[in-house]
């Protein structure tokens, strides 16, 4: 009965609302049925989905209620209530729900939680029998890693030379000396290093019996080991430094949370992280696993990928990509957006182009001119793109592929290496696929024009894998003005 219910509400709905994804019927009648059933559930929803198929998920929520945790990042939660609460509200429709953890719900209520009050509410023990939901799973190992990761201070350690006095020496010294090699390495004014575990550890062995109660050092302290990476975020200008601990594989460690409860997940990427592959294959397995939606029914993106451009390594690279992002930019009328996560090479296209081009070239804001030119990472853009116009066009001067500078994709890669695996294509390839269908999802369709300017996508063996998952595209031969 909650499936025809769930599809009648959904017709109903949208004789108010416009049908944009085709698909929402099935989806929330495969969302009634494991929620009826408490099946382990994964569906994957095509990337013109977007945001229209949050219909087909809360409306059976709204009917059945029972057990239920809805687990947001800070982004879908305000979709939710920004968007589709009050579209929902129109539609006669009831969201009954609790949000945070000041306040246990009975189970006849929706739990609405992020990542890190979910990780709170099973230290506590009040997960039992519950069933999760995780809207765009793609970004959960991400999501949970953020949430475990530790933060330590220079107050922090001022904090624990308080608490123990009498060691008040030994902890100055392993401060300072680590303040000496972090500084010596630093190779930019904000650098990033990676710091052994072993350095951090030695505070256990100075303080033996009398190891700190207070947060975060007597978390940092038990958590510390191989399969935990620590890093240092320096300020130069101040010459201090935050240490940093995050988990490598962050399923591993809510496995059991996640085990323990029914899941039901959605993603919008057919690749997975590389943690999440392993967590699927190790730790359970799911009931209902679906596919909604054909890549190849969507509509092509204009793809500019020209031949015979140069590879990163060489010395002709800087000057290629700055001169075709400005032939790029100035066939343009409206913004563009130029995509590099390497932060120097983001930095110096920025500045040199904002001599140019003056206040139309910003960096990472929100705040832009009609015909303005944004430079970013491809994480800001996933993250705002919602709150941006639609662009003319995305420019990538490089393929994003993470980067080995980056202390926690250095140990994830050393860590399949030391496993004997292929670290470039379990993890960084996919990684990649990963982030560039996530960044051109929201303008497939729009006409925008995509540009990649990396010599690899013709010259190495993986670039048409690129090409593929890229799919349907079609090829611009030549530059046309708009």
């Amino acid at each position: 009965m909650l499936e025809v219910d769930s599809h009648k509400h959904l017709k109903k709905y949208y004789q108010n609302n416009l049908v944009l994804w085709p698909h929402n019927l099935t989806l929330t009648r495969l969302i009634a049925r494991s929620l009826s059933r408490k099946d382990n559930t994964f569906i994957e929803l095509s990337s013109d989905s977007r945001n229209f198929w949050w219909p087909g998920l809360l409306i059976p929520l709204c009917l059945y209620n029972k057990n239920i945790i809805l687990i947001l990042s800070e982004k879908q939660r305000r979709q939710l209530f920004e968007v589709e609460l009050p579209k929902l509200k129109t539609s006669g429709l009831v969201f009954d729900f609790v949000e945070g953890i000041e306040f246990v719900p009975s189970g006849k209520k929706i739990w609405v939680l992020k990542y890190q009050d979910l990780l709170f509410a099973n230290e506590k023990g009040w997960l039992k029998n519950r069933q999760l939901i995780f809207p765009e799973s793609e970004f959960m190992s991400h999501s949970f890693g953020e949430s475990m990761s530790i933060k330590i201070s220079p107050k922090d350690w001022e904090h624990l030379i308080d608490a123990h006095s009498s060691f008040e020496a030994p902890i100055i010294e392993v401060y300072e000396r680590l303040s000496r090699r972090l500084f010596s390495q630093s190779a930019s004014a904000d650098g990033v290093i990676r710091i052994d575990n072993n350095e951090i550890l030695i505070l256990q062995e100075i303080l033996k019996d009398d190891l700190p109660l207070a947060m975060p050092w007597k978390r940092a302290l038990n958590v510390v080991d191989n399969e935990w990476v620590t890093w240092a975020k320096l300020d130069n200008q101040t010459l201090s430094w935050d240490c940093y601990i995050q988990p490598l594989v962050p399923l591993k460690i809510v496995s059991g949370l996640l085990s323990e409860n029914t899941l039901l997940m959605l993603t919008g990427s057919p690749e997975s992280d590389f943690c999440c592959m392993d967590l699927y294959s190790k730790t359970f397995s799911f009931d209902v696993k679906v596919k909604l939606g054909n890549a190849l029914d969507q509509e092509p993106i204009p793809l500019f990928v020209p031949r015979r451009q140069p590879l990163p390594n060489t010395s002709s690279f800087y000057r290629h990509i700055r001169k075709q992002c400005q032939r790029l930019i100035l066939s343009c009328m409206h913004i563009t957006i130029i995509l590099v996560d390497d932060l120097q090479l983001r930095l110096q296209l920025t500045s040199e182009l904002a001599g140019e081009l003056g206040l139309r070239v910003v960096h990472e804001t929100t705040d832009v001119k009609a015909n303005g030119i944004i430079f970013c990472s491809c994480h800001w853009w996933i993250i705002n793109q919602d709150k941006l116009p639609t662009p003319d066009q995305l420019i990538f001067p490089i393929i994003p592929l993470p980067t080995l500078e980056s202390p926690l994709i250095a140990a994830r890669v050393e860590m399949l290496r030391l496993q004997g695996r292929n670290w470039f294509r379990e993890f960084l390839l996919p990684e990649t696929l990963f982030i560039l269908r996530k960044s051109i999802a929201i303008i497939r369709g729009k006409d925008v024009r995509v540009a990649i300017l990396d010599g690899r996508m013709h010259y190495r063996s993986w670039g048409k894998l690129i090409f593929e998952a890229l799919e349907p595209w079609v090829n611009l031969e030549r530059l046309l003005p708009y």
